[in-house]
């Protein structure tokens, strides 16, 4: 029996002509996937971010709020300002009360948004002698801050910081990274809790039941 010879060696020049093979360049598969999925993982992000409906069927996002705990008996900095109907807010003569100081200015809708909150607050805790002080921020105009209090029939004294540029001394002293930001103040004058952005009512009584007497 013969033996069976190996097979012949392929010659690529002799190889019928046939459609060229395309060679995509190294790393274009990855790049083109990228091109794909980028654009459908944004979308479903933004459908899963919380969101209501306003009227006329607009989206609006809703606002996530953010709270920062202190650590027991960090001091509240001090604040001796100038008010809008000219007289004087000094935090150290509150002693003994639960204080909530909310940093806000006219032109801030957030801030707006907030104030029938603060309102409803003050009127429901009056009997635990809850003091509101509000801190006007150095980028609006105190008469625009006046007509505004004005209109919202806002009860508690709002100082004046007095800047130079967008932040004055109070708002420097207190860390403040943006408007509003809230903050809760023990009857000792520690500071309990920080609300950095709009208050929810869910979130302001919360954080009122941190400072109010039990």
């Amino acid at each position: 029996m013969a033996a069976a010879l190996p097979p012949e060696p392929h010659d690529a020049s002799t190889a019928p002509a046939g459609p060229a093979r395309r060679r995509w360049p190294r790393g274009r598969p990855a790049l083109l996937a990228a091109a794909v999925l980028l654009p459908a993982c944004l979308a479903l992000a933004l459908l899963a971010l919380p969101r209501q409906a306003t009227r006329g069927g607009a989206i609006r996002l809703s606002p996530v709020p953010t709270v920062q705990i202190y650590p027991p008996g960090t001091r509240a900095p001090d604040l001796r300002l100038a008010t809008l109907d000219g007289g004087t807010v000094h935090l150290a003569a509150l002693r003994g009360r639960p204080v909530v100081v909310n940093f806000w200015a006219p032109s801030c809708k957030p801030c707006a948004r907030e104030f029938p909150l603060l309102a409803k607050a003050t009127a429901a805790h009056r009997a635990d002698r809850l003091a509101l002080v509000g801190v006007l921020a150095p980028s609006d105009r105190p008469a625009s801050a006046r007509s505004f209090v004005r209109r919202a029939g806002a009860s508690w004294p709002t100082g004046i910081d007095p800047g130079p540029g967008p932040s004055g001394p109070t708002m420097t002293a207190y860390g403040v990274v943006g408007l509003p930001e809230t903050f809760f103040v023990r009857r000792d004058g520690t500071l309990a809790s920080r609300q950095l952005g709009e208050l929810t009512e869910a979130v302001l009584e919360r954080q009122l039941a941190a400072i109010l007497p039990g």
